[in-house]
């Protein structure tokens, strides 16, 4: 029976730390395994957020008639409107559904403000786009140059990005401002008539 009662002794510890092993290692698998259904998750719920609204209707301050917008077969937006005004304003709204990271972005490059948004790796060329000058110039020709009416055209376009970004919060306008909030706490600033003229600035300079 002393035997015995020595050899039960001595292994009783050696169990218990393969339990625990055992224990840890399924909670790490655990934990892993949750780890990855969040982050698919998340991932497919923030894609899923930034997508377009393309069935039933939506309320935009401004207009003064309905606007229809069909989109075709490639979910490219047809527009019809009783007034210009009405169809540029709804055209600011549906393009800054579909694309705004892209439309963000861009007016940072003719601004040369990229820097705002991805950091010092960009100030050498936010310096080269500031010595280009599309900003300043479109700024000047949209003060003294434009007609009242392309102004007012400009204006809807602009009131309709707006009003689709304050019913947005970052990651529900697209899946990359939810990935840049990891590094950055950049925050877009409201659409202006001028960011769309110097957009053409940049078009012009690339063609």
């Amino acid at each position: 029976m002393p035997s015995t009662t020595t050899a039960s002794s001595g292994h009783a510890p050696g169990r218990r730390k393969g339990r625990r092993a055992r224990r840890i290692v399924l909670v790490l698998v655990l934990a892993l395994v949750a780890g990855v259904g969040y982050g698919a998750y998340w991932g497919v719920s923030t894609v899923r957020s930034a997508f377009p609204e393309t069935k039933g209707s939506l309320e935009l301050d401004g207009l003064s008639a309905p606007v229809e917008v069909r989109r075709d077969g490639n979910g490219i937006p047809h527009l019809y409107a009783d007034s210009d005004e009405d169809l540029f304003r709804a055209q600011g709204y549906v393009q800054a559904q579909d694309r705004f990271w892209e439309m963000d972005v861009r007016r940072h490059t003719t601004a040369g403000r990229l820097s705002e948004m991805f950091g010092e790796s960009q100030v050498d060329t936010d310096a080269f786009l500031r010595t280009l000058g599309w900003h300043r110039v479109a700024k000047q020709e949209y003060d003294t140059k434009l007609s009242k009416s392309t102004k007012a055209y400009l204006r809807a376009y602009a009131d309709g990005i707006n009003a689709y970004l304050s019913t947005k919060s970052p990651e529900e306008r697209s899946v990359e401002y939810a990935a840049l909030g990891f590094t950055n706490d950049y925050e877009p600033e409201p659409w202006t008539p001028v960011d769309s003229v110097a957009w053409l600035k940049a078009m012009a300079w690339d063609l």
